[in-house]
């Protein structure tokens, strides 16, 4: 490759930072590599997905950033999937900047995403839970160093993708129930409907969408039948499950794991290292409990495992029906997209001011109180966030299959949209992509209310960006198709 060539991609990649789309295509035999890098933090960190903050007390499995870069002569694109709650804009795109020069791959043709672990240290300002700018630091360059690790091991490869399905593990969480059974939200007002009912109650009527079983599977194997990487795709928010105080990839991990285990390739295999990265797909609707029943007592860990040991041996039936080529086109297209914000009225930050002048000192690890809680995101928001937001959309082609990003928790039915209305004929969602804007509820789904929906720095965008989002993605994906 020319230097001409490397120096206009650098060019092109600071230009996609600022908004303009920005396309890159070629085809040519393919080159790939994988890499593997440690993000575990201190005891005593704080960890996020809760709405008080919790601090580590124990290490349950480490936190990794899982790269794979692919290559084909003319273009080079880098997947970083990140275990983390969520990571924001700037971490992102600190980390696009130094591959940029260290690795001359342009910040449109790289995805970097979270899973959605709740036990991992805050990357952001997460309800109660305050970033260690230390570790955001640090987590910045482990995630550059991740792709450019993988860069650095690029050899001749072979590709295949397709989709299974899984049904049994995901759930819509929202639900419709019977008058009078819900309570009152934090500002005062009955939703329509309620997240995560208590589990067999009779006041569940039936519940508020539809979900995603779909089980994409994208390999990667050297030209002598070595599995390099393999990236999975599956819309099931996170499981849970774990032991108070302790730090955990969730279920990403396990399954991680064991997918290196059925494949013949874990721990001792061989260096490089197979990595298998779990990405999260459209679940900001979506968990893995059936509310419609009692649900077994479990042991700490052990619904995760049985949830990422079902999904592993689906992904593995899948990728036995995969069929391999050497040769791929590459491309990547990614647009800004100008959002509203939900920011609180004149009469909205004056009650919240009058709620929080009135509790008492919030306790170490922050208010317990739904309402003051509130009352406090209401004057953050007031605070620190602008009236509209810009934020990426971002698309990559990978031969025949397209993937299409989401800054956000997206409810699963912008996934099946996308899907549904897109030009290639296998399409992978992936959310927390590039950017953390909370969640993106559809328009209805903001009508009918819900924890989604409440005013917060979890959920603050527009009512109306989830179909801005959504033609965002496939106008990058058709531009994609040509």
């Amino acid at each position: 490759m020319t230097c001409a060539k490397w120096s206009r991609r650098r060019i092109l990649g600071a230009v996609a930072l600022s908004g303009m789309p920005r396309l890159y295509a070629a085809a040519g035999k393919l080159r790939a590599g994988a890499a593997v890098v440690n993000i575990t933090p201190l005891l005593g960190s704080s960890m996020a997905g809760g709405m008080t903050d919790r601090r580590a007390t124990d290490i349950h499995d480490d936190l990794f950033v899982r790269a794979l870069v692919l290559e084909n002569g003319d273009a080079r694109i880098g997947l970083a999937i990140v275990d983390s709650c969520a990571v924001p804009r700037a971490v992102i795109d600190a980390a696009k900047a130094i591959l940029l020069e260290r690795s001359g791959i342009p910040a449109a043709n790289v995805l970097i995403a979270a899973t959605h672990t709740h036990t991992a240290p805050p990357a952001t300002h997460l309800f109660q839970s305050q970033p260690d700018p230390q570790y955001a630091e640090w987590l910045t360059r482990r995630i550059a160093d991740a792709v450019v690790m993988a860069s650095a091991r690029l050899q001749p490869a072979r590709i295949g993708w397709g989709v299974g399905r899984e049904e049994r593990l995901v759930f819509n969480r929202r639900y419709y129930m019977k008058p009078g059974s819900i309570p009152p939200n934090p500002f005062g007002e009955v939703d329509q409907v309620l997240m995560n009912p208590p589990a067999g109650s009779p006041d569940i009527v039936r519940a508020a969408g539809p979900t995603d079983p779909d089980v994409g599977v994208l390999a990667v194997q050297s030209l002598d039948g070595n599995l390099i990487a393999l990236l999975g795709n599956y819309a099931l928010h996170y499981v849970g499950g774990t032991a108070a105080g302790q730090i955990s990839a969730d279920y990403f991990g396990v399954w991680a794991g064991a997918m290196s285990r059925i494949a013949g390739r874990g721990p001792g295999a061989g260096f490089p290292p197979f990595v298998a990265s779990l990405t999260n797909a459209c679940s900001g609707n979506i968990n893995g409990i059936n509310f419609l029943r009692k649900p077994p007592v479990l042991r700490p860990y052990e619904q995760m495992q049985r949830y990422a040991e079902i999904l592993a041996a689906e992904s593995y039936r899948t990728l036995q029906t995969l069929e391999f080529q050497d040769s791929v086109e590459l491309s990547a297209s990614i647009e800004e997209v100008e959002l509203g914000v939900r920011r609180p009225n004149a009469d909205q930050l004056s009650a919240a001011r009058k709620i929080l002048a009135a509790a008492p000192s919030p306790p170490p690890l922050g208010y317990t109180d739904r309402t003051q809680l509130y009352a406090r995101e209401a004057v953050l928001l007031d605070r620190d966030y602008p009236s509209s937001v810009r934020t990426p959309v971002q698309a990559l082609r990978i031969g025949g299959l397209g993937i299409a990003t989401f800054p956000g928790e997206a409810f699963v039915e912008l996934g099946l949209e996308v899907k549904a209305r897109s030009p290639f004929k296998t399409t992978f969602l992936i959310e927390l992509a590039n950017d953390y804007r909370g969640y993106i509820p559809t328009a209805a789904g903001h009508e009918l209310g819900g924890y989604e929906t409440w005013r917060a720095k979890s959920s603050y965008l527009e009512k109306e960006a989830a179909p801005k989002l959504i033609a965002a993605a496939l106008r990058r994906l058709s531009t994609l198709a040509g």
